[in-house]
């Protein structure tokens, strides 16, 4: 298990929408994390909270990041677990996670995390782990301002908690 970590802690929050205030309270409230993702909709604030943190940031587009270059999808191995990071948008989340299932199974990951519907949504359906964190900007449940933490261990499933910021 050279290179591998044994343990990492990872931060995850999505659909800022340019509300750097809020989306620096969810990093603040993360703790101490090896790596932060943003699952999307103002690319440009990941950038930013990586800057103001200086911490480790993989951030996709969403459908309100119109002409900033940057990818729309990502395959992340951390810790022994292949995760596919995505907004969302492009696979139809809001009516449902089939369109994003086949693509989670195309690229072989166990965990999918993604945003766009800005509701929080933890759940494993058929051995892949979906996680979307909500919004931390503009949920669609008025005053939750969520976020979310996972836990990565080799060989372990991953865990996951959300939270809402206070």
């Amino acid at each position: 298990m050279t290179g591998i970590p044994q343990r990492m802690w990872l931060g995850v929050l999505s659909d800022s929408h340019g509300d750097v205030d809020r989306a620096k309270q969810a990093v603040k409230a993360m703790g101490d994390v090896d790596l932060v993702i943003h699952a999307g909709d103002f690319y440009q604030d990941a950038l930013y909270l990586a800057d103001q943190f200086g911490v480790d940031v993989h951030a996709v587009l969403g459908n309100c990041d119109r002409c900033v270059p940057g990818p729309h999808e990502e395959v992340l191995e951390l810790c022994g677990h292949r995760i596919y990071l995505t907004h969302g948008h492009l696979y139809g989340v809001k009516q449902g996670l089939m369109r994003l299932a086949y693509r989670v199974r195309e690229v072989d990951a166990e965990m999918a995390i993604f945003g766009h519907t800005h509701v929080p949504q933890n759940e494993e359906v058929d051995g892949i782990r979906y996680l979307n964190p909500g919004s931390v900007a503009f949920p669609r449940i008025p005053g939750q301002f969520t976020y979310a933490l996972a836990r990565l261990e080799p060989g372990v499933p991953v865990t996951v908690e959300l939270f809402t910021l206070t």
